[in-house]
């Protein structure tokens, strides 16, 4: 009986759909490229008060980035700008980027197959997908408000701030991007020893310390979260995550929708009408239906 009563209540459908999130998946970081400038993340930051964006491009590699200063975001901008970063470093192999109109144009997904380039993008409503393009905004953007308070040119500010970035050892390779990315150390006004180091050794010792940071960081969060592998099987019903409009919005659209795929902790939903969303597996949780499960105690 004990049974009977808590499967009753967890099929009640208005609280499935205002009840909190389920545990998250274990963290998945991501894999280091061979070779500098072969795996890109692109962003637009902003727009800011002057009416400006700022085009933010990151070599998952190095942790280089590249910045575009601009009030134009269509593709044809997003593609000139990009242009002048190959003529500088070369193509690429495979680009990540959110779903932004310029991101997902006709012209922008052309321009990619005709330079031969994979187009990654990140799970809808999910900014935690691309954690290495999130954490350089964050430090753009106060770096432009530090600006901004002390009435400084913010644009050269934020030059000023990215040679900085370039030429100092990162935290977690220990070596500075522009030395990984051009495999010499970049002239500054600081003094330096002059200290040839081997390449192949530089780039064995960075590879280590960069999986010794994800898989600790991993172990962290992991825990933090309480997470674990989810049980998502295709074909059973989910209810999905919506987005907040105001304080009577529910957690979850009402209507279940049915789970057609699931990759690693992204997948592809389907609603009633046929319609398919690819979401962050934190944002889908498996309904209760309380006809169903009726049903399957009487037979």
């Amino acid at each position: 009986m004990d049974k009977d009563v808590e499967k009753y209540v967890k099929s009640c459908h208005g609280c499935q759909i205002t009840s909190q999130f389920s545990h998250p998946e274990p963290l998945e970081p991501t894999k280091l490229s061979t070779v500098p400038w072969q795996y890109l993340a692109i962003d637009l930051l902003g727009p800011l008060p002057s009416g400006h964006f700022v085009f933010v491009v990151i070599d998952y590699y190095s942790r280089y980035y590249e910045i575009d200063i601009t009030k134009h975001t269509s593709s044809e901008k997003i593609i000139d700008s990009l242009e002048n970063m190959f003529l500088r470093h070369s193509l690429l192999l495979s680009i990540r980027s959110d779903n932004g109109p310029q991101f997902t144009s006709k012209l922008f997904k052309q321009y990619l197959e005709d330079i031969d380039v994979n187009h990654l993008r990140n799970t809808p409503l999910y900014p935690a997908a691309n954690g290495e393009m999130e954490r350089q905004n964050r430090s753009l953007m106060k770096r432009i408000r530090i600006a901004q308070a002390d009435a400084m040119d913010w644009k050269r500010e934020l030059r000023k701030y990215k040679m900085a970035y370039g030429t100092i050892p990162h935290s977690v390779t220990g070596v500075s991007p522009s030395e990984l990315l051009f495999k010499r150390k970049i002239r500054t006004k600081l003094p330096e020893i002059d200290c040839k180091e081997d390449v192949t050794t530089l780039d064995e010792e960075m590879r280590d310390r960069d999986m010794y940071a994800k898989h600790k960081n991993k172990m962290y969060i992991d825990e933090k979260r309480n997470a674990h592998e989810s049980d998502l099987k295709t074909g059973d019903n989910f209810l999905v995550k919506q987005q907040y409009t105001n304080k009577m919005t529910t957690l979850f659209i009402s209507i279940p929708y049915k789970l057609v795929e699931k990759i690693g902790n992204q997948c592809v939903v389907q609603s009633p009408e046929g319609l398919q969303y690819r979401r962050n597996t934190t944002h889908v949780k498996t309904y209760n239906d309380r006809t169903v499960s009726n049903e399957k105690d009487n037979d």
